[in-house]
């Protein structure tokens, strides 16, 4: 697989992990690195072991993981409408403000900012201490099914990308 899948992935953490490794390694250990060596320790160890890579035990998680997406975030199928764009449920928005990104997501065909239902607009505002933005140009996509987030305003001039 090495070559393969060149790009780097998040995967979240909780920061009450993050900070354990921090703290115990006094800041001297990549908590980004551990985590990739034990990925790699457990694929090693683990290679043909049906009882965790057979088709039993693939249906039973992904029957798991599609019952949790449903419930979290609703029908893959539907979806939220930003003027022409469309959004499933699930994709993930992010606008990054003064240093930091903050994130929205689609749920249950809605825009989901801190538990709250809004509007992309009201989100970029609410993000910016409730200045006037524009959210086409300040917030990046990432639906499902892409690898990388995308500035909505280009997504909206290609729709089909």
């Amino acid at each position: 697989m090495e070559g393969v899948l060149d790009k780097t992935v998040m995967i979240p953490i909780s920061t009450k992990l993050y900070n354990e490794v921090v703290l115990r390694s006094r800041g001297r250990m990549d908590v980004s690195h551990l985590a990739e060596n034990q990925i790699e320790f457990f694929l090693e160890d683990t290679i043909g072991d049906a009882s965790i890579w057979g088709e039993e035990h693939a249906e039973q998680h992904w029957d798991d993981k599609a019952s949790e997406q449903w419930a979290t975030f609703g029908d893959p199928s539907k979806s939220y409408a930003w003027q022409t764009l469309r959004l499933p449920n699930g994709t993930k928005l992010k606008m990054k403000y003064q240093g930091a990104d903050h994130h929205a997501e689609i749920r249950h065909q809605k825009l989901v900012f801190d538990g709250e239902k809004m509007s992309p607009s009201v989100f970029a505002s609410r993000v910016a201490n409730n200045t006037a933005r524009n959210a086409w140009r300040d917030i990046q996509v990432m639906r499902p099914d892409d690898s990388d987030w995308e500035l909505a305003d280009v997504m909206r001039r290609n729709p089909t990308g």
